[in-house]
């Protein structure tokens, strides 16, 4: 793990996903990037980010202990580790293309999304 921690910032050595100390008038928790609007605990600030940066290396993918223990920090956390996984990939897929418009580079749309509009409706029937 490559987590650097000061008294107000977490930050990673792999990812972009940081966790910021705030202070409050009940006393201080920390705020994580790619979990905004919760309040966490120094705990769990360091559980996130380690959870963020097994995702993020792609050495990781097929490291089953790493794993796991990514797992286990998404519970402690109290969220459910494939919606996480899903979240930490849009994060960056989303970085990416903003990446891409700040080059003024096209952004293509992956085939399958977008070309059969009624190929995933809320609350359809068929």
């Amino acid at each position: 793990m490559t987590i650097q921690i000061t008294d107000w910032q977490m930050t990673s050595g792999i990812s972009l996903e940081f966790a910021e100390r705030v202070q409050t008038r009940h006393g201080s928790s920390w705020l994580l990037s790619w979990l905004p609007g919760r309040a966490l605990s120094f705990e769990q600030a360091y559980a996130a980010m380690e959870l963020d940066e097994i995702l993020s290396d792609p050495e990781l993918v097929y490291d089953n202990a790493a794993l796991r223990w990514a797992r286990q920090q998404a519970e402690q956390l109290g969220l459910v580790f494939e919606q996480v996984v899903v979240l930490l990939a849009n994060r960056v897929e989303d970085r990416l293309a903003e990446a891409r418009i700040m080059r003024d580079e096209p952004v293509t749309v992956p085939t399958g999304y977008h070309d059969d509009p009624g190929a995933i409706r809320s609350g359809s029937v068929s």
